[in-house]
């Protein structure tokens, strides 16, 4: 009965286990299925944030593309405008990414370091888009081309320094989001963003330090302008007919003199008036620099630009004005007749007090050549520097009194400054400082860090004018981007375009002092590049030309050749130059900026970018 009793039990009791198992089976599946479902659909929706995100940064790229545009343009309505756009942009982004479930999954294993990196850089592009594009674009929108211009020859100094204040905050905002892009930790996350996270990096690195050096001519400029007192400074008209390694020989001088902004002309001089001491140095001299171009250059004045240094000419110019004409010189400013070519692009036609017209089609050829026919005998010099003066004022004038827009003047400005037609120097060294960073400076690359930079620098040696007549090539064939220790093979190519016939019509003070019409002598520095070693020379000439000496100046090894030409004639000449292992940036050749444009041409198989 027992045993009967207990098998009925267990028949019993077997069948409630299974069904409680089996409901433990299902409840736990319906558990798991629920998980599946929310994570799924957490995922959904952060991957729908993230898509967001994406597109909202996307947006914020193409709204910083305009922003350099439009500030280029100088359309300030339109930076403001932009600025607004870019900062909703980068908030939506932002937010996107501040959502508790995008942060809960940020520990997830895998796309947790992803969305983690994305969130920061989001973070750290709205930061920029908040606290320094838009201070800017702040003080941008409240200005206009107008408010640049010079009115009756002042400067509005206000724009400037409530510029300067804004670029101090957007300086310290791209710092600040610079480091935080810098630390975002990028192992482990996917090609894309990690390809993105360094691609940032590099990009606020550089925006950062471009603000920072605007900020510091920003900072200096309103006392160079004269706001914390008067400043003079020296503008230095150089005559491309006879050529130098900066451009050409220091023609006529002019005093400009600034007061809180207001620009006016004070005393003019040109290189006679410093010919009455002619055998004192102006300056102590260099007897190395004397070595290379002659003491000359310390002794005549049209012959400080001879060196491709302009703070030397400077230097030497600044001595020369205060020795022999009197005051202080705050800095002083080099401009070519190319240069003011380009700036009466800007302005249109000016009329001088002698009834010429300057034009940006005609101002080269008569500054520089047909002038000598117009005044020659005895006082041509005299009359030619008086020339030089009056055509200096007249553009002074032009530029000074808002005869051209803004945008293409700066294009223009900004020209003569990349063809080192225009150059500038302060004697006060914290704004030289800044100054030498920039290629206003006139100043050779003293490393390879950012270019590998070769130099053909020409001078005349005929005491002449012939310049005009000549045309200039200049060749660098380097493997400096496939060999270990690489060479520098760099040929000047000189030529006569002078004809028998005008050389029999030439004024006495175009020909050469020594040789009349039927040679000329020009002399060609080779700079190679800094830590570099001469190795070797060769020439291509009829007659009249050799290496003098090699030395080195400023850092780099340098060969000296003298050519004579003849009219119609062509010669050129080879230095070689060797260099160590190391690191070198892409190379590039600068020459002497010429009145005839000297041709250049770069070979350096392997190389990305090569100028």
């Amino acid at each position: 009965m027992t045993d009967s009793t207990d098998d009925r039990a267990a028949a019993h009791a077997r069948p409630r286990g299974v069904k409680s198992r089996h409901r433990r089976v299902l409840i736990t599946l319906t558990v798991l299925i629920g998980l599946v479902v929310l994570l799924g659909a957490a995922g959904g929706w952060v991957g729908s944030r993230a898509l967001t995100a994406k597109a909202e940064l996307e947006k914020a790229q193409t709204l910083v593309g305009g922003l350099k545009t439009q500030a280029t343009a100088m359309d300030f309505a339109g930076v403001g405008d932009t600025a607004t756009k870019l900062s909703v942009a980068t908030s939506k982004a932002v937010d996107q990414t501040h959502d508790p479930l995008w942060r809960a999954a940020e520990i997830v294993p895998f796309a947790g370091p992803n969305l983690s990196a994305v969130r920061q850089m989001a973070e750290a592009i709205d930061m920029v888009a908040q606290d320094a594009v838009a201070p800017i674009a702040s003080v941008a929108s409240g200005l206009s081309a107008a408010s640049l211009k010079p009115v009756d020859g002042k400067i509005n100094l206000g724009p400037i320094v409530k510029l300067n204040t804004a670029l101090a905050t957007a300086s310290t905002a791209l710092d600040s989001a610079a480091v935080v892009v810098a630390n975002i930790e990028l192992d482990g996350t996917i090609e894309q963003v990690s390809a993105a996270g360094t691609k940032l990096s590099t990009m606020l690195d550089g925006a950062a330090t471009s603000v920072r050096d605007v900020n510091s001519f920003t900072a200096v400029a309103p006392d160079m302008l004269g706001a914390s007192g008067p400043r003079t400074y020296i503008l230095v008209f150089q005559n491309l007919a006879e050529t130098t390694a900066l451009g050409g020989t220091a023609a006529a001088l002019t005093e400009v003199t600034v007061l809180d902004g207001k620009i006016s002309i004070g005393r003019q001089a040109s290189s006679q008036t410093f010919l009455k001491d002619a055998v004192s140095p102006a300056i102590g001299e260099d007897a190395k620099v004397s070595s290379l171009f002659t003491s000359l250059m310390y002794t005549r004045l049209n012959l400080a630009t001879s060196r491709p240094d302009f703070p030397t000419a400077a230097e030497i110019a600044q001595a020369f004005w205060q020795r022999d004409v009197g005051g202080t010189v705050d800095g002083v400013i080099s401009i070519d007749p190319v240069a003011l070519a380009h700036m009466l692009g800007a302005t249109g036609p000016v009329t001088m007090r002698t009834g010429d017209v300057l034009s940006k089609d005609n101002a080269v050829a008569l500054l520089l050549n047909e002038i000598y026919f117009r005044y020659q005998g005895r006082d041509g010099p005299d009359q030619t520097d008086a020339f030089f003066a009056e055509a200096a004022k007249t553009m002074f004038d032009a530029v000074t009194n808002s005869q051209a827009e803004p945008q293409t003047m700066l294009k223009a400005v900004t020209q003569g400054v990349s063809e080192h037609r225009i150059m500038a120097w302060s004697a006060h060294p914290e704004e030289q400082k800044i100054l030498e960073g920039t290629p206003i400076a006139g100043i050779l690359p003293t490393t390879n860090d950012e270019s590998t930079t070769t130099g053909v620098f020409f001078r005349d040696m005929s005491a002449s004018k012939m310049d005009f007549y000549l045309e200039t090539a200049a060749t660098l064939s380097t493997d400096v981007c496939t060999a270990a220790t690489p060479t520098f093979t760099t040929t000047a190519k000189l030529h006569s375009t002078l004809t028998p016939e005008l050389a029999a019509v030439l004024p006495s003070y175009v020909a050469s002092g020594a040789w009349g019409v039927k040679q000329f002598r020009t002399e060609v520095f080779v700079y190679g590049p800094p830590g570099t070693t001469f190795v070797s020379s060769s020439i291509d000439a009829v007659d009249g030309a050799g290496l003098e000496t090699t030395t080195d100046d400023l850092g780099r090894p340098v060969a000296r050749f003298s050519v004579m030409l003849t009219p119609g004639q062509t010669s050129a000449v080879t230095a070689v130059f060797t260099g160590p292992a190391g690191t070198y940036a892409a190379p590039e050749l600068r020459t002497t900026p010429m009145l005839n444009p000297t041709t250049v041409t770069v070979d350096a198989p392997g190389c990305s970018t090569a100028k």
